[in-house]
């Protein structure tokens, strides 16, 4: 692959804007937890009346690549909407969650009895997020012989809940998922010099995990617990993804950089 052929279009508002005709850059981060991520996108010189049409809550589509290839990296809903000025143009800066804020779901004082699983109580917080779950698999399925009292935000329960169990709990494009970064069938990216590796990967070392920060050129296919095959000088093994950026623009980077774990 290589850097040219840049493709980006957002939809939005059934308008269409593309790399071609706009000068536009952001970036599109994602990770492994339940929290919203936020995403910032910034277009250049649109016009008054169709900048009034985009809208907070207004659903965002980001599709990203290099022509003859390309898709989703961001399905999210508008935030906020501001232009300024810069010299003779016109800027304008659209915030995107990549699901509906959440932290307003909550419960009070649910009480389940002793023997309850944790995936019951998984299933009932993720139905009060009423998002759709695209994967659960539990790597461990505890058993709360004391039995378990939710109170708070639906989101936070169940990162506690499945951090008990030995899991991942994120949400990725509007959707759930409930599984372990190590297991599962996600796709496999060989990357070297010759396939989009970005300089060295970057050692990392936590209490909890160790890997490599690693960058390539834009691939919108890797997202959390895509698995990177690396082959560098000073690095090659297998890594799974925990957290990253998608960043665009004209003529300035055009990456993917993630965080991935051994």
């Amino acid at each position: 692959m290589n850097n040219f052929g840049r493709a980006v279009e957002i939809l939005v508002a059934g308008m269409r804007f593309s790399m071609d005709d706009f000068n536009i850059e952001g970036t599109v981060p994602f990770d492994n937890d339940p929290l919203p991520n936020e995403s910032e996108i910034r277009i250049w010189n649109l016009s008054r009346d169709t900048v009034a049409k985009i809208k907070r809550n207004e659903p965002l589509i980001v599709n990203a690549g290099y022509k003859g290839d390309v898709g989703v990296i961001l399905h999210g809903l508008i935030s906020d909407v501001r232009t300024r000025r810069e010299g003779v143009d016109k800027i304008t800066t659209l915030r995107v969650l990549d699901c509906e804020d959440l932290s307003k779901r909550t419960v009070k004082d649910v009480s389940y009895a002793t023997g309850t699983l944790a995936s019951r109580i998984i299933k009932d917080m993720a139905a009060q997020i009423g998002l759709p779950v695209a994967q659960f698999e539990l790597y461990q399925d505890v058993r709360y012989t004391e039995g378990y009292t939710a109170s708070g935000a639906a989101t936070e329960i169940i990162s506690k809940v499945a951090e008990d169990c030995r899991t991942h709990a994120y949400i990725n494009k509007g959707k759930l998922y409930i599984r372990n970064l190590r297991r599962g069938k996600d796709e496999l990216f060989k990357l070297s010099q010759d396939t989009g590796l970005i300089g060295s990967p970057e050692f990392f070392v936590e209490e909890s995990a160790k890997g490599y920060t690693v960058t390539q050129q834009l691939q919108y296919r890797v997202t959390t617990a895509s698995v990177l095959e690396i082959e560098s000088e000073f690095y090659s093994g297998r890594l799974y993804v925990r957290s990253g950026v998608h960043t665009f623009s004209r003529t300035g980077d055009f990456t993917t950089q993630t965080e991935a774990v051994m």
